[in-house]
């Protein structure tokens, strides 16, 4: 039996491209939480986002007010589509 991590791997891994796109158009519930985030931090400082999928919209966001992410992911596809919409 293979580890649970492992399944789940490559769960995003095969499906990353719809997942990427389907979080593009959805909407951002959580939204509100991240703005409150934004604000207790100063422009230019860093996030590390785990999870980071392929950058958006929470990377982006937190991008766009002037914070440095650096983002982790284990789907190799979700980093290289991460790379392609926010490659600094």
């Amino acid at each position: 039996m293979t580890h649970p991590a492992g399944r789940i791997i490559r769960h995003y891994e095969k499906h990353a491209i719809a997942w990427a796109g389907d979080r593009r158009n959805s909407l951002w519930n959580d939204k509100v939480w991240h703005d409150r985030f934004v604000e207790a931090l100063a422009p230019g400082e860093s996030v590390l986002d785990l999870g980071c999928g392929p950058g958006f919209p929470v990377a982006a966001h937190l991008q766009a007010h002037g914070l440095k992410v650096t983002g982790v992911d284990s789907s190799p596809t979700m980093i290289s589509l991460c790379r392609q919409h926010l490659p600094d």
